[in-house]
């Protein structure tokens, strides 16, 4: 994108790729990519397709872009069913622990942390009690317990490790609530959570009530 926009700037005057796959893995969008630098005038070299507008068009060219999009699916169809496996054997396939959990020391199964396990077993017991998500996430701020991402920040864990929290012990309704949601709190381990499409790479939630299909 940062690229097409140096295009539409008229800053560039030619573009040198390995091969066409470079330009990416829909083939309707290099097509629509390559109209765009036809009408700049920016010239496109794919080495390895022997692929040169200025020396005219290849007829190639689309097919060669189709075998690309069939390539990128296939092996995207492959490295799922590689996850499938591993998550149907109940191993984990998120690189992240969950508050109440720590790796072991070669990464590949959880253990219990036992200082983290305390606050959750609390979280729950306050709960069958009767207090609401509020009420817990007050009574923890006010007990000073370190809230989930510090937590595991200090262990090493989690997306946090760099960050600078303003309070520490601030406890929020949703942290309460999302610790309360977790099944693997059951000892369950819960994979497939979210899929991607080989064209864009994003992850996308799987609806919980919807069947996963191909180990999405």
């Amino acid at each position: 994108m940062a690229m097409m926009e140096e295009v539409e700037d008229g800053n560039v005057e030619a573009i040198i790729v390995k091969d066409m796959s470079r330009m990416g893995r829909d083939y309707l969008k290099v097509g629509q990519v390559m109209e765009i630098l036809r009408q700049r005038g920016v010239r496109l070299i794919a080495i390895n397709d022997n692929v040169d507008t200025e020396k005219g068009d290849n007829d190639m060219t689309p097919f060669l872009n189709i075998m690309y999009e069939f390539y990128a699916r296939d092996t995207s169809r492959k490295i799922k069913s590689v996850f499938k496996a591993k998550g149907m054997t109940g191993k984990h396939l998120t690189g992240t622990v969950i508050y109440g959990y720590l790796w072991d020391e070669k990464r590949e199964n959880w253990l219990v942390d036992e200082e983290a396990a305390a606050v959750v077993q609390r979280i729950f017991a306050m709960t069958l009690e009767g207090y609401g998500p509020y009420q817990i996430a007050t009574r923890l701020a006010a007990d000073k317990i370190e809230i989930p991402a510090v937590h595991l920040a200090r262990h090493g864990e989690g997306v946090n490790k760099n960050k600078v929290f303003n309070d520490i012990y601030r406890w929020s309704t949703s942290t309460v609530v999302e610790i309360l949601k977790k099944q693997e709190y059951l000892g369950h381990t819960i994979n497939f959570k979210t899929r991607k499409h080989f064209k864009d790479k994003k992850s996308h939630y799987v609806d919980v009530n919807r069947p996963r299909k191909n180990g999405q």
